[in-house]
């Protein structure tokens, strides 16, 4: 099942796509992330064939990601919580709940030296969400679909409004 993604606020049409495909027999679609001109330069680092949308091309900023969750969150610190962080969490040996958490109280701790804006208090809170809920399903207190549901959930709201607070 597809996670839906929104990487800006923006409402305007896409008028560029880029499509991953899997190196899979069948070649599986891996994500598709639709931008407008405008913001066209975040397409840059996802890699994929670029082209325009068709007839029924989407709205800027959306994405839809098809890969495993482990990609999915490995997209997410390497995109977007890294440069955001300035130096990223660790990889915590594949420990989504420990890296998020790392994600969540690097973004405190930079709060607590230099004032915030709101949207960062708003962020810093839906990156918490996502590693209680890494964290719940750890401890058995989710199942595990359940659990990644409401990490993926969690982290795309953090990132549209880290969108919004950016202007994007």
């Amino acid at each position: 099942m597809p996670v839906l993604r929104q990487i800006t606020t923006c409402r305007e049409p896409a008028t560029v796509v880029v499509e991953c495909r899997s190196r899979r027999r069948g070649r599986p679609l891996e994500y598709r992330l639709e931008t407008c001109a405008r913001h066209r330069w975040l397409a840059d680092h996802w890699g994929g064939r670029r082209g325009v949308p068709g007839e029924r091309g989407g709205r800027c900023g959306t994405v839809l990601d098809f890969r495993s969750f482990d990609a999915v969150v490995r997209s997410h610190v390497e995109e977007w919580i890294r440069p955001l962080t300035a130096e990223g969490p660790e990889d915590h040996g594949g420990d989504v709940a420990a890296a998020l958490r790392a994600a969540h109280d690097m973004l405190w701790d930079a709060a607590v030296v230099s004032q915030t804006r709101p949207h960062e208090d708003a962020v810093r809170a839906a990156l918490d969400q996502a590693a209680r809920a890494a964290e719940a399903a750890q401890a058995g207190a989710l199942d595990d679909e359940a659990g990644r549901a409401q990490v993926l959930m969690a982290l795309s709201v953090a990132e549209t409004l880290d969108a919004l607070g950016r202007g994007a």
